[in-house]
C-alpha cells in the first residue's frame, strides 16, 4: 500500500485523501484508486486513464527518470499516448492531444516506442 501511494502521489503528483485521487491536483477532477489482491488483464483493462496536456515528451522522460516501467509509448495521429506499470502491475493509459515538444526530447530512441 505504501508503495502504491509513493508512486501516485510522489512520482505521478496525484493528491490522496482518504483513500481518494486527485488528478493533477484539480479537485473537480478525481479517480478512485482501487487496490485489489486480484489481479485484471492489464493487456484489456488498464487501472484507469488520464490526459496530459502538453510536453508529453518531457513528461514521459521525468517519469522514466524515476522508474516507471513502460509498456509502450506511442505516436498517434490524434497525439500520444503510453502505458505504464504501477507497483502492482497494474497499467495506467497516459494520453495527449497535443505535439508540442520545446524540449525537444526525442522518444523514438526507446525501446517502447511505437508509431502508428
Amino acid at each position: 500500500m505504501e508503495k502504491m501511494e509513493s508512486f501516485y502521489g510522489d512520482i505521478l503528483g496525484f493528491r490522496m485523501e482518504e483513500g481518494e485521487l486527485f488528478i493533477n491536483n484539480i479537485s473537480t477532477v478525481r479517480g478512485q484508486l482501487q487496490y485489489s489482491r486480484v489481479k485484471i488483464d492489464p493487456q484489456k483493462n488498464p487501472l484507469f486513464q488520464f490526459n496530459v496536456v502538453g510536453e508529453f515528451p518531457e513528461y514521459c522522460r521525468l517519469l522514466r527518470n524515476q522508474g516507471v516501467e513502460f509498456e509502450f509509448v506511442a505516436m498517434t495521429p490524434g497525439g500520444y499516448m503510453a502505458k505504464i506499470l504501477d507497483p502492482c502491475d497494474n497499467s495506467i493509459l497516459i494520453e495527449c492531444d497535443s505535439f508540442e515538444n520545446s524540449s525537444d526530447f526525442d522518444l523514438t530512441s526507446w525501446e517502447e516506442y511505437r508509431r502508428y
